[in-house]
């Protein structure tokens, strides 16, 4: 199946799901997530092109309401719902394009945003797998950039030290991972990081109770969809947007439109690994 068709598919199952997602999410905080916003990319599903990201931006603060991710955990915690149209963007890895790309378009519409950052990458010339032996265009952000963010009011996460799988690792080199990452962050940025983020979603019930130990108040999954009252807070449901959304694809994705056909690829996914 080509990348055309493929598209039109989605598409046409997104909408055909729309009016029930609606339904279901109307209650519940959309937690966005980007990876990298730059032009050097074209043909990678995580790198979105920064005049897209402005116009899904322009979009978001025209619609709806965003705060930091931080910010929406007590009205989850305490069964609470945060609002209609209440939207938390968050980015993960910690990749040079955020600050440089990101920033400015968030900044401009006084936008709020969770960085999650791989920290053994932070201030270095490496990068993770999926950009490795590329550009130096796709380097991490360095430690001064990483405090920047936190200087302009946004928020910095852990997301492990090397973007390991967590639920494969042994229980010292997990720890190791977790608790590095906030220290790391607690030095290198200044800050104690209050939420997580599993690397590539790798997660189970004991990577769960080692980030709760680290002192993390709450962790994002992969899964689609939205977060209703009294959720779990260390399972927290995240919409992806990626290269291939159009405007009318992202406005879809707020309003669950999605949900539906996230939840089937993963699926599909999750059976091809079996």
């Amino acid at each position: 199946m080509n990348a055309a068709v493929r598209r039109r598919l989605r598409r046409a199952a997104a909408r055909a799901t729309t009016f029930a997602a609606e339904r279901a999410a109307r209650a519940g905080l959309r937690i966005l997530t980007y990876h990298r916003v730059n032009d050097r990319h074209p043909a990678d599903r995580l790198s979105v092109h920064p005049r897209e990201f402005a116009a899904q931006m322009e979009r978001l603060a025209a619609t709806c309401r965003v705060v930091p991710l931080g910010a929406a955990l007590a009205a989850l915690r305490d069964g609470r719902a945060p609002g209609p149209g209440t939207v938390c963007l968050t980015f993960d890895d910690g990749y040079r394009d955020n600050h440089a790309c990101a920033l400015p378009v968030l900044e401009r519409l006084a936008l709020p945003a969770t960085f999650f950052i791989a920290t053994a990458y932070t201030g270095t010339d490496q990068t993770i797998d999926r950009y490795r032996g590329c550009c130096a265009h796709d380097r991490m952000m360095g430690w001064d950039e990483v405090r920047e963010l936190v200087a302009r009011g946004h928020e910095v996460g852990g997301h492990g030290r090397r973007h390991l799988e967590l639920a494969g690792l042994g229980e010292a080199e997990a720890r190791d991972e977790i608790h590095g990452c906030r220290d790391d962050l607690a030095s290198g940025a200044g800050v104690r990081p209050r939420v997580f983020c599993y690397p590539r979603g790798s997660e189970d019930a004991r990577v769960r109770r080692a980030v709760a130990a680290a002192g993390f108040e709450a962790a994002c999954t992969v899964e689609p969809g939205a977060n209703a009252p009294g959720v779990d807070l260390f399972g927290l449901r995240r919409t992806e947007v990626s290269s291939a959304d159009d405007l009318a694809d992202f406005a879809l994705k707020i309003r669950g439109g999605f949900d539906g056909w996230h939840r089937l690829v993963q699926g599909a996914r999750a059976r091809s690994h079996a």
